[in-house]
């Protein structure tokens, strides 16, 4: 099999999950995308010095010290931005269905009425569902994300939503120099709101949703892509989430 597994014509989807105790819930990424985004992240390995063979991105990956890490995960972020991620947010007790989330996410996100999705690509570790998945997909449980590179990206992006949840509920607080986004800009700047800022048009769905200015245009806060919360998530998280990525800003942020 080729390090990057090729998918049929239509719509792909990556699935991983991010799981974080301390918040007591876990991310589902799904990152959809019709272009070849599989071959894009062999790329990025082999620009960084990987062995597309051997290597992978992992969200637990030492970053400190390790630039080469560090690049990685910058390149697979300018990927996302060209795909789409839906998102599914459960608590750890149900990690034996994240499928049957996964399932219910896939049937909601905002695509045209033509757009099919063809296959869908599980990492390791999510149990099969007999929930209905998209109609014609080909589904691949147990996927190894060294020879299906796109799980990379969803893992990647899993972990970047986790990120900011854990900051919007108050368990994490980490700053990054505000120099990152704004060039000479002094003074620090929340890591989670850089995180959000460098994948928010991949979280976006087609549908304005915010409220109509005195010239008639619709302030520009979209719909999610895809979004599922579990009934079973705590206030707190249910809140988090809504804060975060009920909505999708799409203006200018600088």
């Amino acid at each position: 099999m080729s390090q990057a597994h090729r998918t049929p014509a239509g719509m792909h989807v990556f699935v991983d999950e991010s799981i974080h105790d301390r918040g007591h819930f876990i991310v589902v990424a799904a990152v959809c995308s019709e272009g070849d985004v599989q071959e894009q992240v062999v790329q990025s390995l082999l620009a960084c010095g990987f062995d597309p063979s051997r290597d992978e991105f992992k969200s637990s990956m030492a970053m400190r010290d390790n630039p080469a890490a560090q690049e990685l995960r910058q390149r697979l972020q300018l990927i996302l931005r060209h795909c789409k991620i839906a998102l599914a947010v459960c608590p750890i007790a149900e990690r034996a269905i994240l499928a049957a989330h996964l399932a219910t996410l896939l049937s909601r996100v905002d695509v045209p009425q033509e757009t099919h999705i063809s296959a869908i690509y599980l990492d390791e570790g999510m149990k099969r569902t007999n929930a209905e998945m998209p109609p014609g997909a080909v589904i691949t449980y147990g996927c190894d994300s060294r020879l299906v590179a796109g799980i990379q990206l969803a893992d990647c992006a899993a972990h970047l939503v986790a990120t900011m949840l854990l900051e919007e509920l108050g368990i994490i607080s980490k700053t990054v120099p505000a120099s990152t986004v704004y060039d000479g800009q002094e003074g620090e700047i929340e890591l989670a709101w850089t995180l959000w800022a460098s994948i928010r048009h991949a979280l976006s769905g087609r549908t304005p949703v915010g409220q109509v200015d005195e010239y008639g245009l619709p302030e520009p806060f979209m719909n999610p892509f895809g979004l599922v919360v579990s009934d079973s998530c705590s206030v707190a998280l249910k809140a988090a989430v809504e804060r975060r990525l009920g909505t999708v800003w799409i203006g200018c942020i600088h």
